[in-house]
């Protein structure tokens, strides 16, 4: 036989066009120094970022250690430590189990929501993960101060209430702040529990109900069992992010004496010198918890591909529509975001803080005030060029995380818990705790970089990671395999696979990634508060500034300044990638 005949008989037909889309076609074998040279690249990859991110909060934590553990017997100086704890437990209890129960709620609520209406009423609910925090909490307190809060003022016109001076809600109090973080963190829970009930809708209580059960028994003896895994992941990781509050207890509960672990962190940063080791030792039981809660989410969750080939079966249902469950969900948005910039919105306009709605005279005074504040200005320059800067530097390196999770090219299995891991730390420490470890690392050699704007784009970087790399993570599993097998079998190599095919395919992710960080940063407080400095301010930084001073209507003015910079951000985010942009969250 001719050696020409048995090149034939071995040759692999070419792909055919209509093969292109399908699984059938071989990947080509890849010979055994590529997938070495591709391993000791994810490898240095993977070690890199885990450097870049666990380093400085390793060595921030491990100053409670130094000098023979000064900072954890300081801990015995902390005046009031058990109270502290004590406040820091009970608002991580209330504000989990009052989110739990309203995402359970909202997201039963969305089921029922007419078909036309769903997209539009699931975004409600994640409102308040994107709206302003100090926004939202400044709000809170213009609305039910004791004294003057318009909400008070407008219930003491009841008969029964005639005649107090104060109340009957009190906003400055461990319940006000319990419910204002609650309503704050509502959302997380919503979506992993939203997106859980839409998958197991359909047949399951369908048999239910030809088995003779009525909507509650269905929803008892199917739906809530089900939910489980979703209810305990978003239970921990609301417990968590209850346990890192830190605007609304800043806002509303310092002055009042009720201290949390991250409002002490941060009185002792105000001070001079400050005990870093302290500090380290304070939030070192908020990080151990914060590690365990995420790799207890992780576990609950699990593969995510798995989610995506479960949701395609959720059009058989049976379940009946009603506008009652669209009043619920649009009656949360009221409340839990209306309301609170409302109240902003008048004190805004207003002269001074009164609570008498009906006296005022609305003015543009402290408009023109703050937008001819030569700081202000520059805060607003800071805050837009810091955030963009660190989206286009997070960007990439969450690009290349994703691409060896889920992309064509995966990383080995152990490099792919690397990357994932160091990508969710920064979720597992409190944004005030972090904002203190990039702030100690960073104004030490060989850095030097307090009173820049590098800190807050240090800051900002640690804070998108996570969001960017989800994201993209989600884009890159919507593609075919058989799309990147096809360039490998026309001869492309790796470098062109990525650039000719998969950078192309996940642009619109990547741009939508970016407008969603862009979101986050616009409004960041907690980050920036510990990185500031008094020659570098961002908007956050600049509201505390006027809150501390007590010129509550240019803190009102900022706080809708901040909103209507978010708002912006925010339609452009849901321009690029549509309502479900929001999801990535």
């Amino acid at each position: 036989m001719s050696r020409t005949t048995l090149s034939a008989r071995n040759r692999r037909p070419a792909p055919k066009l209509e093969d292109v889309g399908t699984s059938t076609i071989p990947l080509r074998a890849r010979s055994a120094p590529n997938r070495r040279g591709g391993s000791i690249s994810w490898y240095v990859f993977a070690i890199t970022v885990a450097v870049l991110v666990l380093a400085p909060l390793l060595i921030y934590h491990a100053q409670a250690f130094t000098d023979g553990a000064a900072g954890i017997r300081e801990l015995g100086n902390v005046r009031d430590l058990g109270g502290i704890i004590i406040n820091t437990v009970l608002i991580a209890a209330g504000s989990t189990l009052i989110a739990t129960v309203l995402a359970i709620v909202l997201a039963k609520a969305l089921v029922h929501v007419p078909r036309r209406m769903q997209a539009f009423a699931s975004i409600i609910p994640i409102l308040t993960l994107v709206a302003p925090p100090v926004a939202l909490v400044t709000g809170w307190g213009f609305l039910f101060s004791p004294k003057i809060g318009y909400g008070n003022v407008l219930l003491r016109e009841l008969p029964w209430l005639s005649g107090a001076t104060e109340g009957p809600l009190n906003v400055y109090s461990m319940l006000g702040i319990i419910i204002v973080s609650g309503l704050d963190i509502t959302g997380v829970v919503f979506l992993l529990v939203s997106t859980r009930i839409m998958e197991i809708r359909g047949p399951l209580e369908s048999a239910a109900k030809i088995a003779g059960a009525n909507a509650f028994q269905s929803f008892m003896t199917i739906t809530l069992p089900l939910l489980r895994p979703s209810i305990i992941a978003g239970a921990v990781v609301a417990f968590l992010m209850g346990l890192g509050q830190f605007t609304a207890p800043l806002f509303l509960g310092t002055r009042h004496g009720i201290d949390t672990i991250t409002t002490t962190i941060f009185q002792i940063r105000e001070q001079f010198p400050v005990d870093y080791g302290l500090t380290a030792a304070l939030g070192l039981p908020l990080l151990l918890l914060g590690i365990v809660a995420v790799i207890a989410q992780r576990t609950a969750i699990g593969d995510q591909r798995r989610y995506i080939t479960q949701t395609g079966g959720s059009g058989a249902t049976t379940d009946r529509t009603s506008w009652w469950a669209f009043t619920v969900i649009a009656l949360f948005g009221v409340v839990a975001v209306a309301l609170p910039l409302g109240a902003v919105t008048v004190v805004a306009f207003s002269p001074f803080w009164s609570g008498d709605l009906l006296a005022t005279q609305f003015t543009l005074t402290h408009f023109e005030s703050i937008l001819n504040n030569s700081a202000v200005q520059q805060s607003i320059v800071v805050t837009l060029v810091t955030s963009v800067l660190a989206v286009l530097i997070a960007l990439p390196i969450g690009f290349f995380a994703a691409l060896g999770i889920a992309g064509p090219i995966r990383a080995p299995r152990f490099v792919q818990y690397i990357i994932d891991f160091s990508f969710q730390a920064p979720l597992a420490v409190p944004r005030a705790v972090l904002g203190l470890a990039i702030l100690y690392v960073l104004i030490r050699p060989p850095f030097q970089l307090f009173g820049t704007i590098w800190m807050f784009v240090i800051g900002y970087v640690f804070i998108v990671l996570p969001f960017i790399l989800r994201s993209l993570h989600g884009s890159f599993l919507g593609l075919s395999p058989s799309l990147f097998e096809a360039a490998r079998i026309s001869g492309a190599g790796y470098f062109r696979t990525v650039l000719d095919i998969a950078f192309p395919l996940v642009r619109r992710g990547m741009a939508a990634g970016a407008a969603l960080a862009l979101v986050l940063l616009s409004h960041d407080f907690a980050v920036s508060v510990m990185v500031r400095a008094p020659s570098s301010q961002v908007m956050g930084t600049m509201l505390f500034h006027f809150w501390d001073g007590g010129i509550f209507p240019e803190v009102a003015v900022m706080s809708l300044l901040i909103a209507v910079v978010t708002s912006a951000v925010l339609v452009l985010t849901m321009l690029i990638g549509g309502r479900s942009a929001l999801r990535n969250l």
